[in-house]
């Protein structure tokens, strides 16, 4: 593999031989799409169900090779995405013969490992415990004895905590496409009476709109009362909205194997917001404001919590959870801002800031502000560029 040529594949071969590991099989979605450039598909549908396995991706250390392990309906996407080295598929279902999946994908696991020679290594293999598939397990444990299994996902999070250019050009993407959809939000809510699901349905609509192609949208749209107290996730329901509501949505895309994440709260029908609208809604902005702008080199996690914890009591409120957290080939990722993380923020991570405050189950009305802001060297900046809902 060329030097360069796949920086997030090289960064997680340094951070697993400061391990001692000298091979690596990584089995969870995000670590699999990180250092392979395949966008591992999220698991549902009936692809999910023809294969017996799921994609893998196995690196050697000292001399420096990968492989992606996919089950062959997703060969064609993974020869055109990926930057390793290798592909090797396994059968899933044929609808003209019968296949046996489950010893296909042990015997491409198998093949791969003899071939670089760990059938009697006393290598030591990186494993990542909660995604390993149990009939991977059993195959180590059997045929591959002389190996040393040890967790390589702390060698991984490492990896993945700065990011690459190619991965901030990523998010400055998925970013673009999380402001288009706080944009049409904010048409939508000019008018009240419309329902929650239509109004889901013309956002994802533009931003699928702008991408070009449907992609993975998690999140909520919540209006009402139901914006008082933290459900997530909580909507959209069948609920027509009125004036004065509150919409809050909390949205998040997954472009290219990368994610957005960013929240705004508004009130509905261009109703003036109430002091306690605005108290809530403010509160909120400002100690999402102050958390970015503790996001400098050198700073903790632990300082961003401080000054969203400050902005709130300002306003006489108190923050109901975390202040945010890293954002990359997962949505929610460490380190994160709350006040025991002591983590060094460094040039190159990627946020999402998220403080938020809600009355409880006796009121109304809650507000959620989130962007996205990335470290630079002089300080942070904000990839978010929609406007607050409320002012």
């Amino acid at each position: 593999m060329p030097i360069g040529a796949n920086q997030e594949w090289e960064r997680a071969h340094v951070a697993s031989a400061q391990a001692g590991i000298d091979a690596f099989l990584l089995s969870s979605l995000a670590d699999v799409t990180y250092v392979s450039g395949f966008e591992v598909p999220i698991p549902i549908g009936a692809g999910a169900e023809f294969a017996y396995g799921i994609p893998l991706a196995f690196c050697t250390v000292g001399d420096p090779h990968g492989w992606l392990v996919v089950p062959d309906g997703m060969a064609a996407q993974a020869r055109s995405q990926s930057r390793l080295d290798e592909w090797v598929t396994f059968d899933t279902f044929n609808h003209l013969q019968q296949t046996d999946s489950a010893e296909s994908f042990v015997g491409a696991i198998r093949s791969t490992l003899r071939g670089v020679g760990l059938g009697s290594s006393r290598a030591t293999l990186g494993i990542q415990a909660r995604t390993l598939p149990y009939a991977v397990a059993r195959l180590l444990q059997e045929e591959f004895p002389a190996l040393a299994l040890v967790e390589v996902s702390p060698a991984l999070l490492a990896a993945r905590s700065i990011k690459t250019q190619r991965e901030i050009d990523l998010l400055r993407r998925a970013s673009h496409v999380a402001d288009i959809g706080h944009r049409t939000l904010a048409h939508l809510v000019q008018e009240a009476g419309r329902n929650e699901f239509d109004m889901w349905a013309e956002i994802t609509a533009r931003m699928f709109e702008v991408v070009g192609h449907t992609v993975p949208v998690v999140g909520e749209l919540v209006t009402g009362e139901r914006t008082c107290t933290v459900a997530y996730p909580n909507g959209p329901h069948h609920r027509i909205t009125q004036p004065g509501d509150a919409a809050l949505m909390d949205i998040s895309q997954r472009i290219d194997g990368y994610w957005s994440d960013c929240t705004n709260t508004h009130v509905i029908g261009r109703v003036p917001p109430t002091a306690a609208q605005r108290r809530y809604a403010r509160a909120a902005q400002d100690a999402c404001e102050a958390a970015m702008a503790a996001l400098r080199p050198g700073a903790r996690a632990s300082d961003a919590w401080t000054a969203a914890e400050r902005a709130f009591q300002s306003h006489g409120l108190e923050p109901a959870h975390y202040a945010g957290h890293q954002i990359g080939v997962t949505v929610n990722e460490a380190p994160r801002l709350v006040a025991y993380d002591e983590t060094v923020i460094e040039v190159g991570m990627v946020f999402s800031v998220e403080p938020g405050v809600y009355q409880g189950a006796q009121g109304n009305f809650g507000a959620r502000a989130e962007k996205m802001v990335l470290v630079t060297a002089s300080g942070p900046e904000i990839l978010s560029d929609f406007e607050w809902g409320v002012r």
